[in-house]
């Protein structure tokens, strides 16, 4: 695809204004700006279309792992809360200590 603009006849361009050109699912707008900046943009509608398809199940992913991980965090926090396994600790030492002064009196 091409699209041949004169040069004088795009800097004349009113604000607002631009040339535009299709072939298939190509397309080219070429425009300029109130600077004088030239502006040529070029889309492709089954890019758009691949683009927006991969927006999607990236999104779809993302949120699939953020329950999961929430999930995984969840059910950690209700199986070993601070307090039990605090509590835990000082029972077994307890123990070990009780079974340790046992062990060394009958020595």
């Amino acid at each position: 695809m091409s699209l041949t603009i004169p040069p004088d006849s795009l800097r004349k361009l009113p604000s607002g204004s631009s040339y535009h050109s299709r072939n298939g699912q190509a397309g080219l707008t070429v425009k300029s700006d109130a600077a004088g900046n030239i502006i040529a943009e070029a889309s492709c509608d089954s890019l758009q279309r691949l683009v927006l398809c991969y927006e999607e199940e990236l999104t779809r992913i993302r949120n699939e792992t953020h329950e999961d991980s929430f999930t995984v965090e969840t059910e950690f926090g209700r199986r070993f809360s601070p307090v039990k396994i605090a509590l835990a600790a000082f029972i077994t030492g307890c123990v070990a200590g009780i079974v340790l002064t046992f062990k060394i009196k009958k020595q």
